[in-house]
This record gives C-alpha cells, structure tokens and sequence, in this order.
C-alpha cells in the first residue's frame, strides 16, 4: 500500500471533524440569535428557521452512539433510536410488512443561512442514516431531490415543508414503496393558499397570512383504513391536510401519496414527536383489531430529522402487535 494513503485519510478525517465542528459552531451562534420566547431564527430573504432544528444541529455528530449521548430524552434507556427502530422494523419485517423510513430533511440543509453551505446540515445524518441502513432499516433521503428542486421546497414561515416538497416526497415515496400502481384516480384541483406560518406567528402572533403558496387539493377516499399502506408520523404527515394549525385541508402527505400510488392510504400522526406515539398508537388499533394490521404491506414512517435528539419522549420499544 502506498504509504501516504494512511496519511491522507488521516487529514481527510481530521478536516471532516473540523468542518462538522464548524457546522455545529454556526448552529449555535443563529441559536444566540432567536428572540427570547420565540421559536424562530430569521435568515436571509425572510427565510425563518426553527430553534428545535438548530439545537438537533447544534449537538453536533450523531454515529458511533453519540446520537444518545445528545438526546433530548427523559429516561436514558430511550435516548437511543436505533434499537427501537431495529426492533420495530425486525416485527414488521416478521409479519411480511415493508418499512421504509423518511426523515425530512433540515430545512437548513437546502435552504442554508449565512456560514452554512446547502447540504452542510446533512453532515451528521448522512452517517447515520449508514448505520440505520447497515441495522437493515431503510431509510429514504430526500435531501438530494430536495436540494436539486428549482421550486422551494419549504415553507419560508412555517417549520414545515411546502406542497411543492410534499409532492416531490410523495414521488419518491411511491418509488421506493415497491407497491405497483393501483387502479384508483384521485382528481385534484389546483389553487393557492395563504398562510402564517408557525415560525411567523412565534415572532408576531398578529402576522397576517401573507406567505402564497400553489397547492393542490385532493377529494374524498385518499385516506382509507383498509389500505395497504400505513402513512405514520409527526406534524410532517398532517400539514396541509387537517386544517386548522396544520394550514390547509386535502392536500398533505397523505392525498399526495395517495394520487401518486393510484390507492388509498392510511394514517396516524401526531402533533408533536413521533418518536414513539406513533408507535404505540399503531399498537393499540392492531390490539383492538388484529386483522387491521394483517392487510398492511408497507408501513411508511415520516418525521422531522431533528427528532434524533430533539424527541423528549425519547426511542421506547414499542411492540407493533400484542403477542
């Protein structure tokens, strides 16, 4: 072996601990920046960011166990997320059914704030996502897609994504489902909706609803409890879908997903982490009703990446049927 190769990964190594350094260091320093009872940090072009999103970057590296030691968990035996996943996609798997595992992207990664460059809020997830992969769990990076979009795909005052990202979330979800197209078609009718978002709101609650953005709204039968794909999640699998805070109806993950498979899909998601809840919610309808469970194929988990750390409810092991 040519004996410079062992040196030149040893500064390759070095100047990637410097960088992630970096990246955690600016992290911190827009964190010193967010008001006072607020939530938001305002960038560049009214672009605003969530304080939630700039800790999980903040702690810095994730692989290697670290991902613990930076959770945000009340009980430490839940500050791990990888033997919860692990064991959720290991039963899921037992029972025939698909995991497919879809963190969004930090909204920094693709939409990046003075001192970051785009993708620079991936540095620590990009290696563990390897070490979820190398458990068997599969994991659906959107970022790539996301970065390479010529639309926005966030919301500028929302810690949200956009409909734009959730269509382009629900493409590549179907993609990776391996469920063929299913005969059913799905109008939606397109428009526009004004929003303030949740970002906005925290920096004035009187903002007006002055952010536009084209939706499309879906009918009636995209959600369906007997489908064969379960939609679980946070605020993520909501947002434009059940109204009230979450924006709009009809037109989030789930009708999104819907019209891209060609079939209904099922759903639970909670507003707040979805670390855990969902888990245990998907738990207590399959003790409840056993063959509900059996007709699922793919079960598609989506949250915010931040919730790695920022979950204080923390990564319990949930079973997902009553033995």
């Amino acid at each position: 072996m040519n004996k410079t190769i062992p040196s030149l990964l040893a500064a390759l190594a070095t100047a990637m601990a410097a960088q992630a350094a970096d990246v955690a260091a600016i992290a911190e320093k827009a964190l010193a920046q967010v008001p006072s009872g607020t939530i938001a940090f305002a960038g560049p072009d009214g672009w605003l960011y969530s304080r939630n999103e700039l800790e999980h970057l903040a702690a810095g590296e994730l692989a290697g166990g670290k991902v613990a030691e930076h959770s945000k968990a009340a009980q430490a035996s839940a500050a791990d997320p990888i033997p919860a996943m692990a064991a959720f996609n290991g039963e899921l798997a037992a029972m025939g059914i698909k995991l497919l595992v879809v963190p969004v992207p930090p909204k920094c990664a693709v939409v990046p704030f003075e001192g970051l460059e785009q993708g620079d809020a991936m540095l620590y997830l990009r290696p563990f996502y390897e070490e979820l992969r190398a458990k068997g769990i599969d994991v659906l990076d959107l970022y790539g897609d996301f970065a390479a979009s010529a639309t926005p795909v966030y919301c500028k005052q929302d810690a949200h994504w956009n409909p734009a990202g959730i269509r382009l979330a629900a493409k590549k979800i179907a993609a990776a489902s391996g469920l063929p197209r299913g005969g059913a078609e799905f109008a939606g009718e397109d428009g526009t909706v004004a929003i303030a978002g949740d970002l906005m709101l925290s920096l004035d609650p009187a903002a007006p609803p002055t952010e536009t953005l084209a939706i499309t709204r879906y009918g009636g039968g995209t959600i369906d409890e007997s489908s064969p794909v379960l939609l679980l999640g946070d605020s993520h699998v909501l947002v434009f879908s059940s109204g009230g805070d979450m924006l709009a109806e009809n037109a989030g993950l789930a009708e999104c997903l819907a019209a891209e498979l060609g079939r209904p899909v099922d759903r639970i998601g909670v507003k707040g982490s979805a670390s855990s809840v969902v888990r245990m919610n998907l738990f207590r309808k399959a003790a409840r009703d056993p063959a509900w469970l059996a007709d699922k194929k793919v079960v598609v988990w989506c949250f915010s990446a931040r919730e790695f750390t920022e979950s204080t409810s923390g990564w319990v092991v949930v079973p997902v049927a009553r033995k």
